[in-house]
């Protein structure tokens, strides 16, 4: 399917468009999400409303998705280092890395700016090794970045929790609580950053 407004490739059964947000079956109604200030990213109450149609659809038609919950490393020291505005840069350029390491019909939102940001990645049509795979290559594509702003942070990290639908859990997960839930988790049993989490039971 092809949206209407910005011509970019939608997953079958989408209900809007997850780069511009515009309604792909009642053209001319005004765009459902809100933007995030800072990162010019969809806010946490669209990405929601993304999961929950990809989730829907998924379940329909048997098909994969999957969530990855995003954290900057070492965030409480970036803010204590830099001022606001330095870190809304920051922000905006983490969130463009990521846009640029995945694929048009996947879908990024900025979640909360508390101490730790956190992003957080649609992944329709993806299965677990895949999330991982992908989850992989965001960190990647933050470390080599160079930062020029960032003053004493031109090199960052992120960590990642991931999770994905399961077909025998019907009603049952919260895709963005169990990728989070994976990432706090990883965080307490193996410290460290820059590192990819799946949950417990995967």
């Amino acid at each position: 399917m092809i949206c209407w407004r910005c011509a970019n490739q939608v997953s079958e059964g989408g209900a809007f468009c997850p780069r511009c947000g515009h309604n792909l079956t009642e053209i001319g109604l005004s765009p459902i999400f809100v933007v995030d200030t800072a990162t010019d990213l969809f806010n946490g109450v669209f990405i929601k409303a993304m999961i929950g149609q990809e989730v829907n659809r998924a379940l329909r038609y048997r098909r994969p998705v999957a969530v990855l919950m995003v954290e900057v490393d070492h965030a409480e020291s970036m803010r204590n280092d830099l001022r606001p505005d330095e870190v809304s840069r920051l922000l905006r350029q983490i969130g463009q890395s990521l846009v640029a390491a995945l694929r048009d019909t996947d879908t990024v939102g900025f979640v909360t700016g508390s101490s730790p940001p956190t992003f957080a990645v649609v992944l329709p049509e993806t299965e677990p090794s895949e999330a991982i795979q992908v989850a992989d290559a965001l960190r990647l594509a933050v470390s080599f970045q160079d930062f020029a702003d960032g003053g004493p942070w031109q090199r960052l990290t992120v960590s990642i929790g991931t999770a994905v639908i399961n077909h025998e859990r019907l009603g049952e997960q919260d895709l963005m609580q169990e990728a989070g839930a994976a990432l706090a988790d990883g965080r307490g049993s193996e410290p460290g950053t820059n590192r990819t989490f799946v949950p417990a039971r995967a």
